[in-house]
């Protein structure tokens, strides 16, 4: 026996291990990946803040440039031309090309900064080059932009490379179109600037994924190299990560690189910023310093807490069992004090009727008129006053009986209990209390008139139904009240009771204008309330109990009549 009990335990403690480790494993990894989620999301959000500052410089560029190209057009004059370009550093060169693609006038800017009108003898035709078929198309007052290329001259690229963005701008004069103006400009300072103002190394590709901009030289302008060498073969990626994307959109290349869309004056492009410090390097910083810390901090607090753990539950348990009952007893207490309001009214007529019997009796002695058949019939009037009052009394001590016996009851005599005890008060109030009494869906009579009360039947707890009926009652009788000060009112209270072959229902209905959507949502929250003085757990207390101690519901219909308000108590008949 002690080597079977030995070898229990011992599978016991393994067991136990390996779920340990196992949750372990698990909160691990879901910390992980929370951190690694953080941390790649301020990533991606700086970079979004770069890539729309980067965007805001070529779309303030593009406009500067657009009202030059407008101004020039306005005056073919050689002095402008030099000046605009004199002004400007980043412009290489200014032109006006007839529709021939003759150059008619032409001023560069040449390396060492000095500014030359070229000659006549030295001027291009330029008809066959894509950007004067571009601009040469325009309409008046149009300007456009070039692809961003390197610059070729005699149908040679420029070596160095001399990256260049061509603007243009078509010239009408009256009406008819004599030319355009050319305007190009030096990219490799904006290039530069790219790159190094960036919080990460800055790439651009174009539509067919080949690099115009890349940390290391010798794939910049790849498209060129020879042999030449796409965004493919650097990342090692399929090209379909390279595809254009639309101008909110965003694509994770790799695990620390992220591609916007660059609309670069109308030219589509794919740029791509990696950050300098990879998110996975600051995740595994991270991971570090956390694990440092909890590992110190679970050895300083992990074995008193578990006593402490165990100390406390119990506590709790029995915190949460004491205010369970306390609720209960509350809402109970609140339940008896709206009774003995009820009381309170049901008793003063009774009284008052008996003590003008009394003073009738000595107004007849006084006038010698009293004698044995004056007396009896004073003394049933008494009587039937005190008999009233007496069932009163009985409504009231049967209200609350034992509520964890489950009986035979009928939710007709319920429901005539609750009438007996509270009409009185809710008559003083100028409100209408009715009980109807329906077949399935169909309306029959009062259920004063019910001839087959049987079928209203039930198994249940008849003071837990009493207690839900009456907030209800209660909370439908404020509400009129309320609404009887803001304005006339259809003040009616109406009890409906259903009777099905499983299940009993009591629609609870006032006409007090409704519940409003935000207070419906919330309506059986506890210590939610909409009363001045309210404490929010009267409806929270009926809730449970219809649902837990009766094992039936109690909702808030959603869909009533404008103005009305309905709740439903479902109950099962055993």
């Amino acid at each position: 026996m002690n080597l079977f009990y030995k070898k229990s335990r011992l599978n016991f403690v393994w067991t136990n291990l390996w779920v340990g480790v196992a949750l372990s494993l698990l909160v691990l990894g879901s910390g992980i990946w929370v951190i690694h989620s953080d941390i790649q999301s301020r990533a991606l959000e700086r970079l979004k803040q770069q890539h729309a500052i980067n965007q805001s410089r070529i779309n303030e560029f593009q406009q500067t440039q657009s009202q030059i190209l407008r101004t020039l057009s306005e005056h073919i004059d050689a002095s402008l031309f030099y000046h605009f370009l004199k002004a400007d550093t980043h412009i290489m060169q200014i032109r006006f090309i007839d529709l021939k693609g003759d150059e008619k006038i032409r001023f560069d800017r040449l390396r060492d900064g000095s500014i030359r009108q070229i000659s006549a003898d030295k001027l291009q035709n330029k008809a066959d080059r894509y950007y004067f078929k571009q601009f040469a198309a325009l309409s008046e007052n149009v300007v456009d932009f070039s692809e961003l290329d390197l610059n070729m001259e005699h149908g040679k690229l420029d070596t160095p490379f001399n990256p260049t963005l061509r603007a243009g701008i078509a010239v009408y004069e009256n009406g008819v179109k004599i030319g355009i103006i050319v305007i190009n400009y030096y990219m490799q300072e904006w290039i530069q600037h790219l790159k190094n103002n960036n919080v990460s190394t800055f790439f651009l590709i174009d539509k067919e994924g080949y690099f115009l901009i890349h940390p290391e030289p010798t794939w910049s302008w790849s498209k060129y190299r020879s042999p030449a060498k796409s965004a493919v073969e650097y990342f090692q990626l399929s090209a379909s990560h390279f595809s254009l994307l639309n101008e909110r959109d965003y694509r994770w290349i790799n695990a620390d690189t992220v591609a916007f869309s660059l609309d670069l004056n109308g030219q589509k492009l794919l740029a791509l910023y990696q950050p300098k410090v990879s998110p996975n390097d600051i995740l595994i910083r991270r991971l570090v310093q956390f694990g440092l810390i909890i590992l110190l901090s679970l050895l300083l607090i992990v074995v008193p807490l578990i006593g402490m753990i165990r100390f406390n539950l119990h506590r709790f348990e029995e915190e949460r069992t004491k205010n369970k009952i306390m609720l209960a007893h509350q809402s109970k207490l609140e339940a008896m004090g709206d009774m003995l309001g009820a009381i309170a009214h049901q008793w003063r007529q009774p009284l008052n009727s008996i003590g003008l019997i009394m003073q009738d009796l000595v107004s007849a002695f006084n006038h010698s008129e009293l004698n044995k058949e004056y007396i009896k019939t004073s003394e049933k009037g008494v009587m039937e006053q005190l008999q009233f009052m007496s069932q009163t009394i009985d409504a009231f001590r049967n209200f609350f009986v034992d509520e964890k016996k489950e009986e035979l009851c009928n939710l007709v005599e319920i429901v005539t209990e609750i009438r007996t005890l509270y009409l009185t008060q809710l008559t003083t109030h100028g409100i209408t209390l009715e009980t109807v009494c329906a077949k399935g869906n169909e309306l029959l009579h009062p259920c004063q008139d019910e001839s087959e009360p049987e079928k209203f039947n039930l198994s249940s707890h008849p003071a837990l139904i009493k207690q839900i009926l009456l907030n209800l009652i209660t909370n439908a009788k404020e509400a009129l009240d309320h609404s009887l000060k803001r304005r006339s009112a259809d003040c009616t209270i109406t009890l409906t009771l259903f009777a099905y072959d499983d299940t009993l229902r009591i629609d609870v209905s006032d006409s007090a204008g409704g519940i409003n959507a935000l207070t419906a949502k919330r309506i059986f929250e506890p210590y939610y309330t909409t009363k001045e003085m309210g404490t929010g757990l009267g409806l929270t207390i009926a809730h449970t109990l219809a649902k837990r101690h009766l094992k039936g519901d109690l909702i808030l219909q959603p869909h009533t009549k404008k103005g009305i308000s309905t709740f439903t108590l479902t109950l099962p008949r055993f």
